[in-house]
């Protein structure tokens, strides 16, 4: 009778031991889910922009607060419809400087991030060809929809030189400049 009573106890060990992993792998979840999610701007903002250790979230009345620069521009793209107009924004090298006025020449990559997850990636030799790289919320003079009102912002990248779409984010929410 003694042997069957260590095998319940053995039995009733293992089921404590499986719930609380199970505990602990969904706690480390949670906790992996609410980091990830918190380097996402509030609501209350547009778009984030990292650089240099600052951060600063900039809402799309204060992105259209600065000089607004547009490039007509035809997009060739491989996933939807060729797309062509005029596209009105901001400079990513004003805004760069608004974060970091002493070092907005420091950076080798910007890393774009889209409220759906897709990430780009490009180097400070398109930034530096001037009025390249731009932050959108206008085409041909109408604010970019957001993404629920079958849009692609209300911000999106473009990049003026590049002939195909496949930088040119929608959706745009992160800014990260790395050295």
């Amino acid at each position: 009778m003694e042997r069957h009573l260590t095998t319940g106890k053995k039995k009733s060990n293992l089921i404590i031991f499986i719930i609380v992993a199970a505990l602990l792998i969904a706690a480390l979840v949670l906790v992996f889910v609410q980091r990830s999610t918190s380097d996402m701007p509030t609501a209350d903002f547009a778009l984030r922009v990292i650089a240099g250790g600052q951060i600063k979230d900039f809402t799309i009345e204060e992105i259209k607060a600065f000089p607004s620069v547009s490039v007509e521009k035809e997009i060739v793209s491989s996933k939807s419809d060729d797309e062509k107009g005029v596209f009105s924004g901001v400079a990513l090298e004003t805004l760069i400087k608004d974060v970091v006025p002493d070092n907005s020449k420091s950076f080798s990559e910007y890393i774009f991030t889209a409220a759906d997850g897709f990430m780009a990636s490009i180097y400070a030799s398109d930034v530096d060809k001037g009025e390249n790289v731009l932050i959108v919320y206008e085409k041909d003079g109408k604010p970019i929809k957001s993404r629920e009102d079958g849009g692609h912002g209300p911000l999106r990248l473009i990049i003026a030189d590049d002939e195909f779409g496949n930088r040119n984010a929608y959706y745009l929410k992160i800014i990260e400049a790395k050295k």
